[in-house]
């Protein structure tokens, strides 16, 4: 039965006191958890941080070890299968860190929030501002208030906000849906956020806020399979917002499904058009965080005509690479460690999966004996169709000056700031690290 009256918040708290009275502070999921090391915590108690965890879901002031913790979570779901008591460790970790956040910024949470989405939201807008026309734009980002199509489409795809930054993925997403011979329509951009921003801040009134406002976009629109690409999007609703709307109304309005799971259960029917031979050893980028996503890019690596897709046993951590920038030690150990894996099973390509992780790799192929592409490139090229990667052809450059001279006719064209322009490109170009050491690189490259 649903609980009358309440709301978007009052449902978050009723869903931490619920998991702070399940899980029994074993300590499993701490032991199980990839990220303890690399934040100080190898020789915490784990029952000591659970502890600590529970209380910060019960609004109380946590151990300084549950409260690291928690900051630090990368969403791997390592643990989740370590707890034998019907806990999702992942989003007990989430929820608490949560808490502590609110907690913590009281009345400045919503103050945080708004300065953490406008940052987020100039940055899309001017990324891709600096790639495309306004036609291509607009199909990307459909304005707020369209009318509703005459006919019902086959899919909504819900892009989120950053793929936006590179979106050749989405592109490419397109055609290959259009190849499908299916209808479609697009819901994403900055105006349609899953809140995920403002719950990091803690403001859970504007998290739910937008959130609901982003399901009614695509609800409306009345697809017979509602498709989400962002793994950010996709645990924020499946973890955070559909539950509370489940616990608040008693139903769950639909599901999303993942856009590689969506293309793995078409399979059958996407193999008739992966018709050109991909002459290319693969290995993945491969994120934790949502496993049946990755088995469904590794299904259809292996239906690509003569890829010869490769395993590499390198640890995966992370939900994507930029989950992992709380520990950024470890984040260039476990990018030069897949470096150097890819290079000793002589790849001639590592195939991303998300868009944030192609963002912090794509510039390192000049660096590297193998190129670096999106896996929505491997498959647009055994369909014959393509979309140029101009943000990897912009961060290669490496100065931030070439990068403007390239772009300075569409940053005439939307009449955009040339100095908010270069500080965005330059904040862009710096987020990766440099390559430690002298490693990989082909002298034929």
């Amino acid at each position: 039965m649903p609980d009358n009256g309440m709301d978007f918040a009052q449902a978050l708290a009723a869903r931490m006191h619920d998991i702070a009275s399940a899980c029994t502070q074993c300590g499993k999921c701490f032991e199980a958890c990839p990220i303890t090391h690399a934040v100080g915590l190898a020789d915490a108690e784990p029952r000591h941080v659970l502890a600590g965890i529970v209380d910060l879901l019960n609004g109380k002031a946590g151990t300084p070890e549950a409260e690291r913790w928690a900051a630090a979570c990368s969403m791997s779901g390592a643990c989740i299968d370590a707890c034998n008591y019907g806990v999702n460790p992942r989003i007990m970790v989430r929820l608490a860190h949560f808490a502590n956040i609110r907690r913590r910024a009281g009345d400045t949470a919503r103050g945080n929030a708004t300065r953490a989405f406008r940052g987020m939201a100039r940055a899309v807008r001017i990324v891709s501002r600096l790639q495309l026309g306004e036609s291509v734009l607009t199909k990307l980002q459909p304005p707020i208030g369209r009318a509703l199509p005459a006919r019902k489409p086959d899919i909504v795809l819900y892009t989120g906000c950053n793929v936006h930054k590179t979106p050749h993925i989405l592109i490419l997403c397109l055609q290959v849906i259009e190849s499908l011979g299916l209808t479609y329509e697009v819901v994403g951009g900055p105006s349609a956020c899953c809140g995920i921003f403002h719950f990091l801040s803690g403001d859970a009134e504007s998290s739910e806020r937008m959130g609901l406002h982003t399901l009614a976009q695509i609800k409306d629109l009345g697809a017979s399979d509602m498709i989400s690409w962002c793994p950010s999007c996709q645990t924020q609703f499946d973890e955070i917002i559909l539950p509370n709307v489940e616990r608040i109304t008693g139903e769950v309005p639909f599901t999303l499904t993942p856009w590689f799971v969506f293309l793995e259960q078409r399979l059958e029917q996407l193999q008739t058009l992966l018709k050109n031979p991909v002459k290319k050893r693969v290995a993945l980028n491969e994120r934790p965080g949502i496993p049946e996503v990755t088995r469904a890019v590794k299904r259809i690596l292996r239906a690509i005509p003569q890829l010869e897709f490769v395993e590499l046993d390198v640890p995966r951590v992370g939900l994507m690479s930029n989950y992992l920038t709380v520990t950024p030690r470890l984040k260039d150990e476990l990018r030069e460690a897949e470096f150097r894996a890819a290079a000793a099973a002589g790849v001639s390509t590592l195939a991303t999966v998300f868009h944030a992780c192609h963002r912090e790799l794509c510039h390192f192929e000049k660096n590297v004996s193998f190129d670096i592409v999106n896996v929505m490139e491997l498959i647009g090229e055994s369909m014959g169709i393509h979309a140029e990667d101009i943000y990897k052809r912009l961060k290669l450059m490496d100065d931030v000056e070439a990068m403007m001279n390239d772009v300075r006719g569409l940053i005439r064209r939307y009449d955009l700031d040339e100095n908010e322009a270069r500080e965005v490109l330059l904040a862009d170009q710096l987020a990766a690290r440099a390559l430690q050491g002298a490693i990989l690189q082909d002298p034929a490259r």
